[in-house]
């Protein structure tokens, strides 16, 4: 009987997952609805980046526009719309894990690269080789490459609509965000130019899952590492050395939940500098979208020659107390409340009022010229870095690109994710404003720009090396020839 009785439930249980295809008006709007209420309450960011009036015309306009039944991925990219609008790069939409985090679910092959308005293929992970680095990328599925980015965009955050940024991840993580808008495929087309070619090659290859595009870049493309807190000695007679900081975090096995694997590594790569006797230090951020940030002070302590202090204040909402002290915890709850005793409207909030509270390094001290190179790819606790470093005057010159985040500060610290009811879809979400520690005001602009542009470049491409870097050393070799004659 019970058998019977699953057996006439299984047509209904296998429509109820069907229907989650697509959704009503009303679901769409009711998760619209809840999105917008609970930013409201938590997010530190709302409204700070788009006014409230800007915000909610946009939301209506969106709002009345939806009135008929949306597909799985066409909500998506509705529901994408009000979370970018709020102009924080750590506030991201995310698909139901279930449905598209699988994990052997197929990418597009293919990694690419803007200079200046044309789109170049970077990386190349499908099966077919002769697709090569370099090649210029025309069009996917017969949709030109231009077109098909400025629709991905909508899915991209970022601080104040840091529109470097939005182009910067667009392309650097387009299989990423073609699957955002088009769900998983099995195959792409691909239109492009060959260097010195100006036939047009068509060509249909499958899609890889992550496993194969390891596998492949292994083989492929195993000298493009960077490895994260890796040294290399650039020009030997110079004294010029090259440090790599792809990530801010590095944690070791067996519950590293303080990191020390990366202050480790950190202080064996600063002993070899003083043994190598380095007087050039170049620092590679490229790419880092932060990490840990008590790794932040880490390396600032064997670059800066003052104490200092990583943060000015932190605030949160009031309402947001209870999301980021939980009540079953014993004790921050109560505890907690009489650290941020500071009251602005609907935050609450405490000033470290110490300047001196990281002690530079003594034994490993650098004491050479510093230099930075930056990509719009850098962002949280590497513009973190980035900022301090140069209030505190640390780097000589910055060299590359604008950085994707504010100078300021950011939202982040702590997290919630949360469900939308009817569409399952999570939102990701930070719960605390902080600001950094910049005594000395030296930093003007709203994003840290270089000293020096150096965009990168086709030839870079083809042969498989890096014109800022490239740029960099020549800048110090003729920098030192000056001052020695």
């Amino acid at each position: 009987m019970q058998k019977i009785f699953i057996l006439l439930l299984l047509p209904l249980f296998l429509q109820a997952q069907k229907s989650k295809d697509s959704f009503t008006p009303e679901e769409v709007r009711a998760d619209m609805a809840f999105l917008k209420k609970r930013f409201e309450k938590i997010h530190p960011g709302m409204y700070y980046y788009m006014s409230k009036e800007e915000y909610n015309k946009k939301y209506d306009s969106l709002y009345n526009t939806i009135n008929q039944p949306l597909s799985y991925l066409e909500t998506f990219r509705v529901l994408s719309r009000l979370v970018t609008n709020v102009k924080d790069g750590h506030t991201n939409l995310r698909y139901d894990k279930k449905r598209f985090n699988k994990k052997n679910a197929k990418f597009v092959p293919f990694y690419l690269r803007k200079i200046d308005k044309n789109y170049y293929l970077a990386l190349n992970y499908s099966a077919d080789s002769t697709i090569i680095r370099g090649a210029e990328v025309l069009a996917f599925n017969d949709e030109p490459v231009e077109q098909l980015i400025q629709k991905l965009k909508v899915f991209v955050s970022s601080d104040n609509g840091n529109e470097h940024s939005k182009d910067y991840y667009t392309v650097s993580a387009f299989p990423t965000y073609y699957k955002r808008y088009f769900g998983e495929v099995d195959s792409i087309k691909i239109s492009y130019r060959l260097p010195k070619n100006d036939s047009v090659f068509n060509k249909k290859v499958a899609c890889q899952t992550n496993s194969e595009i390891l596998k492949i870049d292994k083989k492929r493309y195993k000298n493009l590492s960077r490895p994260n807190l890796s040294l290399k000695i650039m020009d030997s007679v110079n004294h010029i050395a090259k440090l790599d900081i792809t990530t801010f975090s590095m944690s070791g096995k067996f519950l590293d939940v303080s990191e020390q694997k990366f202050k480790r590594v950190l202080r064996a790569r600063f002993k070899t500098i003083k043994q190598l006797k380095v007087e050039h230090l170049i620092v590679d951020f490229r790419a880092n979208g932060g990490g840990f940030i008590p790794n932040v002070s880490r390396l600032l302590k064997y670059l800066s020659p003052k104490p200092f202090t990583l943060v000015d204040t932190v605030a949160f909402k009031k309402k947001a107390y209870f999301a980021i002290f939980k009540p079953y915890y014993f004790g921050p709850p109560v505890t907690m409340w009489l650290g941020f005793m500071k009251r602005d409207g609907e935050f609450m909030y405490r000033v470290n009022k110490r300047n001196d509270r990281h002690k530079p390094e003594k034994a490993l001290a650098y004491r050479g010229k510093t230099y930075f190179i930056t990509d719009p790819g850098c962002y949280s606790a590497t513009t973190f870095t980035i900022n301090l470093a140069k209030d505190l005057g640390i780097p000589e010159k910055i060299i590359g690109q604008q950085v994707g985040g504010a100078t300021w500060g950011s939202f982040a610290v702590n997290w919630q994710d949360f469900k939308l009811p009817n569409t399952k879809y999570i939102v990701h979400t930070p719960l605390m404003k902080i600001n950094h520690n910049l005594p000395n005001k030296v930093n003007k602009d709203f994003f840290v720009k270089p000293d020096y542009e150096v965009n990168r470049n086709r030839e870079e491409l083809l042969k498989n090396n890096t014109s800022v870097i490239d740029f960099t050393v020549e800048m110090i070799r003729q920098s030192k020839a000056l001052r020695e004659r």
